[in-house]
């Protein structure tokens, strides 16, 4: 049995982009939000991740959107060192997903503040968007992520890999980076180039400014858990190529 692997962190923090990363190494199989509707309900369980249960998307596991979204499932799922999937509010339900999965590895994607408020009211204002969440909903949520987080003990943070949303697209290097942390062989820089040129292009992306919004979020936001979720980031890692896995 592969191990179980999570990812979470906040709404618009970048999960659904490192999950597409991850699934670019044959070793990592994680899920779109895969039962995103069972981890809501307290109901997830290691069963659901057995081969047969988690290769088979049924009603009531997720949302229209959420999935496995991999080509060659049962063969990817055999190579697996890690099964798992993403649900970003996964702070909110940790009692429960720390019992059921005690040996779980988990990642942990950390965004600030303000770029997470600004992102939550851009697709607030988007006439195109079905998104109802503005930013006071966006710096709620991130302070109670960052604050439950910053509230574990030290035995449950070493279960946690921690990346930094503004660091980990940088470059093919510092996404190796985080392959090399979970002990897996680095991929290729031409493969995870274009993850980094999207997320330049993304940088570079104007967005509405609002000095109100970025006031409130200075006066507001739980600076104190930000900056111990902050040390605990690891320093760079070069880029190795390992053998092994």
């Amino acid at each position: 049995m592969p191990q179980h692997l999570f990812l979470s962190g906040t709404a618009r923090a970048g999960t659904s982009a490192l999950v597409n990363i991850l699934n670019q190494h044959n070793h990592i199989l994680i899920g779109q939000e895969r039962y995103f509707k069972k981890f809501r309900q307290d109901r997830i369980s290691p069963a659901h991740f057995e081969k047969d249960r988690f290769l088979d998307i049924r009603e009531g596991d997720t949302h229209a959107h959420g999935g496995l979204f991999v080509p060659q499932r049962p063969r990817r799922y055999d190579n697996a060192v890690y099964v798992g999937d993403k649900y970003p509010p996964m702070f909110r339900h940790l009692d429960h997903v720390l019992s059921e999965f005690p040996k779980a590895r988990h990642i942990y994607i950390l965004r600030n503040p303000l770029s997470v408020a600004e992102s939550y009211e851009a697709r607030f204002r988007n006439p195109d968007d079905d998104w109802t969440l503005d930013w006071r909903a966006g710096l709620a949520a991130w302070n109670d992520s960052v604050a439950r987080i910053a509230a574990l003990t030290q035995a449950q943070l070493q279960q946690f890999t921690f990346v930094q949303y503004e660091d980990i697209y940088a470059s093919p290097q510092a996404i190796n980076a985080l392959f090399t942390r979970l002990g897996l062989s680095n991929l290729e820089p031409e493969t995870l180039a274009p993850f980094a040129e999207k997320f330049a292009g993304l940088n570079s992306k104007l967005v509405p400014r609002r000095d109100d919004i970025r006031a409130q979020v200075a006066r507001e936001a739980d600076w104190a858990a930000y900056k111990q979720l902050c040390a605990l980031m690891p320093p760079p890692l070069q880029n190795t190529v390992e053998d092994g896995r």
